[in-house]
């Protein structure tokens, strides 16, 4: 989802009242948020860009904890729940490359305690969430299925930053576009560019309170996603548009 912010322009204009006049009757209907001034040629407009993405990974946390009486009996019986899980991770489309294990024993007093826990990577959050549902309704209270974990891969959100720029680029030569119409000129090649600010947060402007409650799982999706803010100021040429010859010519 794109979002649209207010430009400032910065425009430098021909020595001229009528233009001038112009230029603040168009500022003063942009409800104060265009500004401009007269120098040489050059029109200098910043603009916002902004961009928000849910998350595109999600990572699911299983946990087995198994006490016997021997090394042998709490084996098999974390195994035999192991296997299930890995099974239907494989049978909803994870690779093993996507799914980490790891395994600790310990002892006390007599017994045998051996806990395990399996990480799963997925790129579709509705299979990620069918299999939670079906381990938590298949398995017994030894196993625990966590919540899902959102969150966006690395070239996902390099994306984002470049679709937030471009954005920002594209509202700006827009708006230089249309302020020079305004006073009978045109855009042309850019001068510069900078990026003069650039933002990143993830989910809404909540305050602290509302996370101390337990989150819902479309709270926890909606709280993973990312926006991203770029403010970039262009300077662009002005030219004087020109009059074309011939019978299909257009008076400025």
């Amino acid at each position: 989802m794109s979002l649209f912010k207010p430009s400032h322009v910065f425009a430098n204009l021909p020595d001229t009242a009528s233009e001038m006049n112009k230029m603040n009757a168009f500022a003063n209907d942009e409800n104060k948020i265009t500004e401009a001034k007269i120098d040489n040629r050059v029109i200098q407009v910043s603009s916002v860009g902004v961009v928000t993405l849910p998350p595109d990974r999600c990572r699911l946390t299983i946990r087995v904890t198994s006490t016997k009486e021997n090394v042998a009996d709490v084996k098999e019986s974390t195994t035999r729940r192991l296997d299930y899980i890995i099974q239907t991770l494989h049978n909803h489309s994870v690779k093993d490359s996507d799914i980490q294990i790891s395994k600790s024993m310990r002892r006390s007093d007599s017994m045998y305690q051996m806990d395990v826990e399996v990480t799963a990577l997925f790129i579709d959050l509705h299979k990620c969430q069918n299999v939670s549902n079906l381990l938590v309704e298949k398995l017994d209270p030894t196993v625990t299925v966590c919540l899902p974990e959102f969150f966006h891969s690395s070239v996902t959100l390099q994306n984002l930053r470049h679709q937030a720029s471009l954005l920002a680029i594209h509202n700006a030569k827009q708006k230089a576009q249309e302020m020079a119409r305004f006073v009978n000129q045109s855009v042309g090649r850019p001068i510069s560019i900078k990026e003069q600010e650039n933002k990143e947060w993830q989910g809404t402007e909540e305050s602290a309170e509302e996370f101390l409650t337990p989150r819902t799982l479309q709270q926890k999706l909606n709280d993973a996603s990312v926006t991203v803010s770029s403010k970039i100021s262009i300077s662009f040429e002005l030219k004087p548009k020109v009059k074309k010859s011939g019978p299909d010519a257009v008076k400025s």
